[in-house]
């Protein structure tokens, strides 16, 4: 069984992967009205920059003291971990399918165990590394990869979708080196406000401007702007963070991938996207993964042998 910080470590990044499985509404929403996703972006770090910045300001304003160490630290954090990895990801889909960039940015958990492996010194268990199979496999179900139509091996493509996955791995690597030396509030809000500055270079802003003053529905708009920002981003991103006090960084990356998962189940129920058998199969394999990382190592062989 799992041990109380362990518990909580857990259910801090299934929060987080429900929140990011949401996102696909929001994103979609607006989407809709041709926002480019690089404003999307911009949304979310700088309604979460500000969210937390203010959270800092009114709980404690002695949060909001760093040195020039952390200045450059928070730059480096927001602009890498955040901004790089909006900007890849977005840049991978225009040479490559969707899915295939989806899938590349899941490469993540594995420069996540790599990383953690050689800063943290966290071994590579048999749990762990069966987990990270069934991920992958799981994801390249998924994201229907199997599928030749869903395969454009564009190499610009491959390498920013590959640069993703690894800023993505950043995100929690870093915070974990640093979760001692500062506030979790206080990195999260310089680095959001850092990542939404180096986004504003890639922003379509005429068409962002436009797009708000001409609109009628103004507040179906703001609403979509303010779930992205605070549900998805504060939220999502805030657990996901504070998750690698209480457990490993490999393992939260791991959990993390129940994303694709409530995104998908999401995407079918609301959006009436199909979901087909390959694709359930693929579900239930990450859901597995996770499930093994609380199965006792010496559990494992009766497990498999159960299975087969």
């Amino acid at each position: 069984m799992l041990k109380e910080d362990e518990k909580k470590g857990f259910i801090l990044v299934i929060v987080a992967a429900l929140f990011w499985g949401y996102m696909g509404v929001p994103t979609k929403n607006l989407g809709d009205y041709s926002f480019d996703p690089c404003s999307v972006s911009f949304f979310r770090t700088s309604i979460a920059g500000i969210f937390y910045f203010l959270y800092c300001f009114i709980k404690d304003r002695t949060l909001l003291k760093t040195d020039k160490k952390g200045i450059l630290f928070f730059i480096f954090y927001g602009v890498i971990a955040f901004g790089a990895t909006f900007i890849s990801y977005n840049v991978a889909v225009n040479y490559i399918s969707i899915a295939l960039g989806t899938m590349f940015m899941f490469t993540s958990q594995i420069w996540v165990i790599i990383l953690s492996y050689f800063i943290f010194k966290e071994e590579f268990t048999v749990k762990k590394i069966v987990s990270i199979l069934l991920t992958l496999t799981g994801c390249f179900m998924m994201c229907k990869i199997y599928d030749l139509n869903n395969i454009s091996l564009n190499p610009k493509g491959i390498i920013y979708g590959l640069l993703s996955g690894f800023t993505f791995a950043l995100q929690i690597i870093f915070a974990k080196i640093n979760s001692n030396k500062y506030n979790q509030n206080t990195l999260l809000a310089y680095s959001f406000i850092f990542a939404s500055l180096s986004l504003i270079p890639f922003m379509d802003i005429k068409n962002t401007i436009h797009i708000i003053s001409s609109s009628n529905n103004i507040y179906f708009i703001l609403k979509n702007i303010i779930i992205i920002g605070l549900l998805n981003t504060v939220i999502a991103n805030g657990a996901y963070v504070k998750s690698v006090q209480y457990i490993e960084v490999g393992i939260a990356s791991i959990i993390a991938s129940l994303e694709i998962v409530i995104a998908s189940i999401i995407a079918y129920f609301v959006f009436h996207e199909t979901l087909d058998i390959v694709q359930v199969i693929g579900m239930i394999l990450i859901i597995v993964s996770i499930i093994i990382l609380e199965v006792k190592k010496e559990t494992l062989p009766k497990l498999f042998k159960f299975l087969t």
